[in-house]
């Protein structure tokens, strides 16, 4: 499979734009944490910042290796290889995850009446085009994008600023630890998850700017989800616990749309943009770890099957939006907590032992 280089400022806005698009699914960490989500999202921040340095370091011990070329050369062929397939499974569920969010949002906001599967199918063969293409083309329009969700958050906070209430933001921390926790570690694995990123590293142009850009890129998108979760926080009040796409309804609720028709549509538009570029990236990976695991020269035909199994999946994988989100505030953040910290931190300890015991017997053969 070809490997086509990416520059720094295109890994940036990767980076910020996937982390952008999860302001559509808000409703997790809502639904847990209510009015003080923005404390947890903080938090999942800066715990997640500690797991992309536990990647960093990882990556910087292999420079120019893939998450998969690392696993075989720090734990040999055959326990790299199931490590291997862990990831991709996780890439595989983070891909027909997120294209069912975006079903359920255009049924929610745009097209309630056109069936779930007509919705997947087409939204998939535009990913597929998009995969088709190649990397390039897939980050190609990430900088474009992040300009105008920024835009268009900046308007929507100026149309909704009659609403704003900021005693909403009270009283602080009147969750319970436990439930501060479990919205933590939801925000650090979710909208902050950045293993991903791991498998287009090795195509960075520039790779002594690796650890910067990437870091930069991390820091500017969970700003801006701070940002969407705090306005809509003080729009919103209490009412952010008990709606589906919180995002959304800010603009519905404030009365803007009822003045200038469509607003809504177009913000909605807007939201499944993200989502596409979201979808695309991740079937981008997916496919790129089948063609790396199997040795593939061509992945175009994997497209095609993949792509298959990534709509029945979503299709079939929750009966409702509220089964989805109560999964993704319970049994989720575990799981995805194995693929964000635990494996890159078996990764890391296992190369650090490694080199100290490789310098140790070269020290006593040499004495």
């Amino acid at each position: 499979m070809e490997k086509e280089k990416i520059s720094c400022s295109q890994m940036f806005f990767t980076i910020v734009c996937y982390i952008q698009s999860f302001s559509l699914l808000t409703a997790f960490t809502f639904g847990i944490a209510g009015r003080d989500s923005w404390i947890p999202i903080t938090l999942g921040g800066i715990v997640a910042i500690l797991f992309l340095l536990i990647q960093l370091s990882v990556m910087k011990k292999y420079p120019g290796k893939s998450l998969f070329q690392i696993n075989e050369l720090a734990f040999g062929k055959w326990v790299g290889r199931i490590f291997s397939l862990l990831y991709l499974f996780y890439f595989f569920c983070l891909c027909f995850l997120n294209l069912r969010d975006m079903k359920d949002f255009v049924n929610f906001s745009v097209l309630p009446n056109t069936p779930s599967l007509v919705i997947l199918v087409l939204f998939m063969m535009v990913c597929g085009w998009a995969v088709i293409k190649g990397l390039k083309v897939v980050v190609r329009y990430g900088a474009v994008f992040v300009m105008i969700t920024l835009i268009a958050f900046i308007l929507t906070t100026i149309f909704v600023w009659n609403r704003i209430d900021f005693h909403n933001l009270l009283p602080v921390l009147s969750i319970s630890p436990e439930k501060l926790l479990k919205s933590t570690n939801l925000d650090a694995v979710i909208p902050f998850g950045t293993i991903i990123f791991q498998m287009i590293a090795p195509q960075l142009e520039d790779k002594k700017q690796m650890s910067s850009c990437m870091l930069k890129g991390f820091l500017c998108g969970s700003l801006f989800l701070l940002a969407v979760i705090i306005r809509d926080t003080i729009v919103l009040g209490d009412m952010v616990k008990i709606l589906i796409f919180p995002s959304f309804s800010t603009l519905q609720l404030a009365g803007f749309t009822e003045i200038f028709q469509g607003t809504d549509v177009v913000y909605a538009t807007l939201l499944i943009t993200l989502e596409f570029f979201k979808v695309s990236f991740l079937y981008y990976i997916t496919i790129a770890g089948i063609a790396e695991l199997l040795k593939l020269k061509s992945y175009k035909l994997s497209v095609l099957i993949i792509g298959v199994g990534i709509i029945i999946c979503s299709y079939l994988v929750y009966s409702s939006v509220m089964e989805h989100i109560t999964s993704a505030q319970t049994i989720i953040p575990i799981l995805w907590l194995l693929f964000e910290f635990v494996l890159p931190v078996l990764t890391l300890l296992k190369i650090t032992f490694s080199k100290k015991r490789k310098k140790a017997n070269q020290a006593t053969t040499s004495s």
